[in-house]
């Protein structure tokens, strides 16, 4: 009788095991919309940027295996006209590495590498152009705060890195609502996100910054 209420318990024990682990899998899929104004040059050529729509898209892995990082993959459109074929696509992806520090229903912090490519075009006039086909690391954090009870939560996600001819930072920060919808979760959310890009011998001299504000939407599952 006691090595089979022993099996139970171990059965159990198993059981509850497995369930803590399977919720600690999860993917993120998400999608966000930014208005953007464009400011600063290209060669020191600065002759008026046009607004435009940013649209930045990625899905994000988390597991409960340790020392293994999660993995988010993130796809940044960015592109600009000036005048006089002024022009600029800093359209890049981020492929990040990170550790879960804090996650405990008030408090989240996520820390890793970002390592960002870009893939795009800048040019002075119609003559001349650079382009930009080479990656860089990045640091990484992001960190989130939720109003128990209210689904109501701030955050601020950060990738940053200054070294020999360039410095780059691409930041957020902003509010949202978090939807427990069974299956999965929704988030909705806002705020305003800025990127610097300010480089010289980069494959070319250039010192941008695309900002305003955007909305997106997040679902996790």
């Amino acid at each position: 009788m006691r090595q089979q209420l022993g099996l139970i318990a171990l059965c159990v024990s198993a059981a509850i095991s497995t369930s803590a682990q399977a919720d600690a899998l999860g993917i993120k899929l998400g999608l966000d919309l930014q208005q953007s104004e464009v400011e600063g040059n290209v060669r020191g050529a600065d002759q008026g940027w046009d607004d435009s729509y940013r649209v930045s898209g990625y899905v994000a892995f988390e597991h409960f295996i340790p020392l293994v990082p999660n993995v988010m993959i993130r796809h940044n459109q960015q592109e600009s006209d000036g005048n006089n074929a002024l022009a600029a696509d800093l359209t890049n992806t981020d492929f990040v590495l990170y550790y879960e520090l804090l996650d405990n229903g008030v408090v989240s912090l996520d820390v890793g590498a970002n390592y960002r490519i870009y893939d795009g075009e800048v040019s002075r006039d119609s003559f001349s152009s650079d382009t930009l086909d080479d990656g860089t690391i990045l640091g990484y954090a992001k960190g989130q705060v939720n109003l128990v009870g209210t689904g109501l939560f701030a955050f601020v996600d950060v990738s940053a890195g200054g070294f020999d001819d360039k410095s780059i930072s691409d930041y957020q920060v902003g509010l949202g609502w978090n939807l427990d919808m069974l299956a999965i979760d929704l988030n909705i959310k806002g705020g305003y996100r800025q990127h610097s890009f300010d480089v010289q011998d980069w494959g070319t001299n250039t010192d941008l910054e695309f900002s305003g504000y955007f909305v997106g939407a997040e679902i996790h599952f």
